[in-house]
């Protein structure tokens, strides 16, 4: 059927809107229609490590940054769908796995130095505390569910004591006039306020953590919606690789990290140049002793009542990215 000039020309007009249609996603939309990573921080930690080292600048994706205060608020972002991935200490995983979150832990970062570690318990300088065995009826400040109750367990069991020994404080953060005023008698922290409360003389180390007390893993911790998309997975492989940089980049020269370090926490110098030599970490593959590490982790929590069911820790992880951390790393198989 022949059409009409009208018809003809209306035809021409609709292919002319769906070129420049397409046109326009072609040309303005390359951004939009880019992967985007979204990332669960903590006190800009992740990023100021990417930033101190050069590596914050991807292709092929972008990255959107969101923080939090605590590894559970960014594995419930996780699980509401608006994180990708996390980065964060071990403990919040014991809790993840309990509650059947849909996450799981790609890639772990471990000490460099066997027994390194960036928690200890501290008391004041001039305190008659002089040993664990001293905390008996005292006041020791700690977080529930996190690696400051964790440590206290783990020293606590060594001397053949409990929780119940002590008199717990829950405490979200620790300052040195807390220790002078007598709200408690020792408590635990972590870097870098535990590097700024040594510089400034206002603590002393009763304990430290580290192995064999404390794992001191870092985990990267990413969603499995993030992980069954291929655009993403391939993104988390990106940004894992990148955190191996970086943290090999800043242990082999700190200094140059002090500077960004400085800004983005709003420490003094000293302070930071303390707390990134305490403990550097690299990564490592997530191999049995880190599912070890885990487990005996969740089996503690589950020992003191903060968990109802054993977890089995080797389901918390996906080893999908284990080759490129052993490649990156130069570690064999």
């Amino acid at each position: 059927m022949a059409l009409s000039p009208s018809h003809r020309g209306k035809i021409r007009l609709l292919l002319v809107g769906l070129m420049l249609t397409l046109g326009g996603c072609g040309a303005g939309g390359g951004d939009a229609q880019q992967t985007v990573l979204r990332i669960g921080d903590q006190v800009h930690g992740l990023e100021t490590l990417l930033k101190a080292t050069g590596e914050d600048r991807p292709t092929g994706y972008r990255i959107e940054w969101s923080n939090f205060l605590g590894g559970p608020a960014v594995i419930a972002a996780q699980t509401g769908g608006s994180v990708d991935v996390g980065w964060m200490y071990e403990t919040p995983l014991v809790f993840a796995q309990a509650a059947g979150s849909p996450v799981k832990v790609v890639a772990a970062a471990r000490p460099v130095t066997p027994g390194a570690s960036s928690v200890a318990l501290v008391v004041r300088p001039d305190s008659s505390i002089r040993s664990v065995r001293d905390l008996r009826g005292r006041k020791v400040g700690l977080m529930p569910g996190t690696v400051t109750q964790y440590l206290v367990v783990r020293l606590l069991e060594r001397e053949g004591l409990s929780l119940s020994d002590i008199r717990p404080v829950t405490l979200g953060s620790v300052s040195p006039a807390m220790l002078d005023n007598g709200t408690i008698d020792a408590a635990v922290t972590v870097d870098p306020y535990l590097s700024q409360m040594l510089l400034s003389g206002k603590a002393r180390v009763l304990a430290s953590g580290g192995a064999p007390l404390t794992p001191d893993l870092q985990y990267v911790v990413a969603s499995d919606k993030a992980l069954a998309d291929p655009a993403r997975a391939k993104a988390i492989g990106d940004l894992i690789a990148r955190i191996g940089r970086a943290l090999r980049a800043r242990q082999a020269d700190p200094d140059k990290a002090v500077p960004v370090y400085t800004k983005a926490l709003n420490l003094p110098a000293p302070v930071i140049g303390q707390y990134l030599r305490r403990a550097p970490a690299r990564l490592a593959p997530i191999d049995k002793a880190v599912v070890a590490d885990q487990q005996v982790l969740g089996d503690t929590f589950l020992k003191i009542g903060l968990i109802r069911k054993p977890n089995d820790a080797a389901r918390l992880f996906d080893h999908r990215y284990d080759a490129l951390v052993r490649e990156q790393e130069n570690i064999p198989s």
